[in-house]
């Protein structure tokens, strides 16, 4: 028997995933983001690594975009329109500038204004995205599209620009990319994990599941993410909840 046939193989490295169920209209998800990245970066000490899954959710209705016509027919509201609107000029400053403080906190770029557009198919890219290229792929997507919407101030509706991200990240061509989103691919497996998610609960994003044993709600800071994370990858068995709410809005999934 030679050195190399009596060497042990080491163990397989355990994998945590994380499901991240996010809207890229929402500012809250742009923070989070980064926020969760910045955490997984602190933990390459740790003998896991993870899986990190981003999955659909729409904020807006069908009736929400419905002000500037595009040359396509189809139309995109102006940012500070819709939250006044929506929460009127007041509410809308403040809810504002606690996203412009994290965004700094989290050193982000972001606009003071922006496009607020439909986001159905840059769901069905990301998702088609993990599909083929897993968490590495998506998340060079996911950055494109947040990057566009909240410092670019760019329309991630339009199908010209969702098909250069598509080729930029090697994920199809963009003339591949125009078919795939005027065409219905993805389409039923995004309406399907939005349906999944709002009968699970939940109502708002970010919604993040980790382990499959824990849900954050709500954005979350860096610091937060890194203590569960550590719990969770140091743990020989399940985190006691006891030593886990130091954190905003954590509950058990099987709670």
């Amino acid at each position: 028997m030679s050195d190399s046939d009596s060497t042990l193989s080491p163990e397989p490295q355990r994998t945590i995933k994380i499901i991240f169920i996010s809207d890229y209209m929402c500012a809250f998800c742009y923070i989070g983001n980064k926020s969760l990245k910045d955490a997984i970066a602190k933990c390459r000490d740790l003998d896991v690594r993870f899986d990190v899954e981003f999955r659909p959710f729409t904020l807006l209705c069908q009736s929400s975009v419905q002000e500037v016509p595009k040359a396509n027919g189809e139309k995109v509201l102006n940012r500070w329109d819709y939250l006044t609107r929506k929460f009127g000029k007041e509410q809308a400053e403040s809810k504002w500038k606690i996203v412009e403080e994290l965004a700094q906190k989290a050193g982000l770029p972001l606009a003071e204004d922006g496009i607020v557009a439909r986001s159905i198919l840059a769901h069905r890219l990301a998702v088609k995205a993990y599909k083929v290229g897993g968490q590495e792929m998506q998340g060079q997507l996911n950055h494109i599209l947040f990057d566009a919407v909240f410092a670019g101030c760019q329309d991630i509706s339009d199908v010209e620009f969702l098909a250069d991200a598509a080729d930029k990240i090697g994920l199809m061509s963009k003339k591949e990319a125009t078919t795939f989103l005027q065409d219905t691919d993805c389409k039923n497996c995004v309406a399907q994990m939005i349906d999944a998610a709002r009968a699970s609960g939940v109502n708002g994003v970010p919604s993040i599941i980790i382990d499959g044993k824990w849900a954050l709600n709500g954005v979350q800071s860096t610091e937060c993410y890194l203590q569960i994370l550590r719990k969770i990858a140091q743990a020989s068995s399940s985190p006691n909840a006891a030593s886990m709410t130091e954190c905003a809005s954590i509950v058990s999934v099987d709670s």
